[in-house]
Order: structure tokens, then C-alpha cells, then sequence
């Protein structure tokens, strides 16, 4: 029997970190991207990444300069087959949209966006499923990724 391929496009700011200007938020401190931008990390963002690399492939696919976002990658341990930033979106309106590559939807079975900002990202396929968090903003009592990490496991 053939084993199901999974891959699962991860979004970072808002899903798994926040970065703050402020001179601090109560979630949990990850590190300092500049002298005035804080990044902190959300509650249950490790258990997420690490049954995210059982189920599937997982490519970090954020609107976040790359720079950034592969702070981000090392700092929770993630290990993307691939990271996609803002140079990868397209710009529609003015604004970064994130897109599918016909390649993934070829060789995966399903497509799991996990982002709490659905609405960036052009793409309708049977294939595509999205595990919508609600957007994180730095609250140490935030354990919004509980319900996905739960759907996650239900896939």
C-alpha cells in the first residue's frame, strides 16, 4: 500500500511568532531581530513543528524578508525542504499573495496550510487543505494552536 505524501506549508509571524516593538509582551522571549524588534514564540509552537515533520514535508512559506524568517527557522528548530519569503509571493494590488507551484500539488497527496492569514494566498485545489489558528499577539496565555495541532493529528 502506497504511504500517503503530505506537505505542509508553515507560516511564521502570527502563527508561530510574533514580533513586538514594544518593550515586552508576556509570551515567551525567542530573540531580538534588531534593537527595537522583539520576537516571541508561541505556546505549543515546538509540539506543532515536531508533528509537523512526522506527518509531512514542511516548506516555510511567509510574506517575512528571508533573512528573517530563517532566524526564525533555526531559533524553533524547523527544518523546511524549502523556505519561501516575500521574493517568492506575488504582488496583487500592492500586496504579497502566496501561491502554490503546480510541482507540489503533482507530487503531494495533500497540501496542509497551516497560517492564520488564509485570505494572502491564491490558491483552490481538492488537494489544499488550511488550518486556520487564530493570529497570535504575543499573550502567554495564547494556546491557539492546540486546535491545530488536534486537527493535525486527525489527517
Amino acid at each position: 500500500m502506497k504511504q500517503k505524501k503530505n506537505l505542509i506549508l508553515l507560516d511564521l509571524d502570527h502563527t508561530l511568532i510574533y514580533g513586538s516593538y514594544a518593550e515586552s509582551e508576556t509570551a515567551e522571549f525567542l530573540f531580538s531581530h534588531s534593537k527595537y524588534l522583539k520576537v516571541y514564540k508561541r505556546n505549543l509552537a515546538e509540539e506543532l513543528i515536531e508533528l509537523s515533520q512526522i506527518k509531512a514535508d514542511i516548506i516555510i512559506y511567509t510574506t517575512a524578508l528571508r533573512s528573517y524568517a530563517k532566524t526564525i527557522s533555526v531559533k524553533l528548530n524547523i527544518n523546511p525542504i524549502e523556505l519561501w519569503s516575500r521574493k517568492n509571493c506575488k504582488i496583487v494590488n500592492g500586496k504579497h499573495k502566496k501561491t502554490i507551484k503546480a510541482e507540489w500539488l503533482y507530487l503531494y497527496d495533500k497540501i496542509i496550510i497551516i497560517d492564520d492569514s488564509p485570505n494572502v494566498w491564491l490558491c483552490q485545489d481538492e488537494k489544499i487543505v488550511f488550518l486556520v489558528p487564530d493570529e497570535f499577539r504575543g499573550d502567554v496565555k495564547d494556546f491557539g494552536l492546540e486546535k491545530i495541532i488536534n486537527e493535525l493529528e486527525q489527517l
